[in-house]
């Protein structure tokens, strides 16, 4: 037996499969809550106390110092070392999710960005509006950050010492990769 469907009938039928599916849908969304973090550091307060603090830090423990007493190795030897150097390599690590939370400005109204390089530095105004322009480019640089840090750890972590000057010299590079972009253009 044949049907015969009448032009509003399936008219009806369609719009109102829809109309479910639009439902459907209106009911799956969440509503857009509020972030759950508070950001009260700038990248600058988190650039001074602990991605330039780490990174310093993991620089210094990776080679000799010639002095007039003589060469000093500045490798970690103790596990106590080898695990203040780890915890460096952490802070970095996670340093790089701090400095991309939504929300966080570049600095504090009317504070200078570095009292001791104030030459070639942007005006932190400047800097946020590059960053919220190029949002992604600054996530990427991020992520850099942390995939280097990563790679520090995992030198650290097998006491790799050839390994962790090869990581540093990468963790230079994509500190200056940003640096030219944002800070000293």
């Amino acid at each position: 037996m044949r049907r015969t469907y009448s032009l509003p009938m399936v008219a009806a039928l369609f719009f109102g499969l829809a109309g479910c599916g639009q439902q459907q849908a209106a009911q799956t969304e969440a509503p857009k809550a509020e972030s759950p973090f508070r950001p009260v550091a700038t990248i600058q307060d988190l650039m001074d106390a602990e991605v330039d603090a780490s990174a310093d830090f993991l620089w210094a423990s990776v080679g000799f110092v010639s002095t007039a007493k003589g060469t000093e190795d500045k490798s970690p030897k103790t596990d106590a070392q080898w695990q203040t150097v780890r915890h460096h390599a952490m802070i970095l690590i996670e340093a790089a999710n701090l400095l991309v939370m939504d929300g966080r400005i570049v600095a504090t109204e009317g504070k200078p960005l570095d009292e001791e390089e104030k030459a070639g530095i942007e005006d932190p105004k400047e800097i946020q509006k590059a960053i919220e322009m190029k949002r992604a480019d600054f996530v990427g640089f991020a992520h850099r950050l942390q995939d280097v840090s990563k790679d520090m750890l995992a030198a650290i972590d097998k006491r790799d010492l050839d390994a962790m000057g090869k990581a540093g010299e990468e963790l230079d590079a994509a500190c200056e990769a940003c640096h030219r972009t944002f800070w000293y253009p």
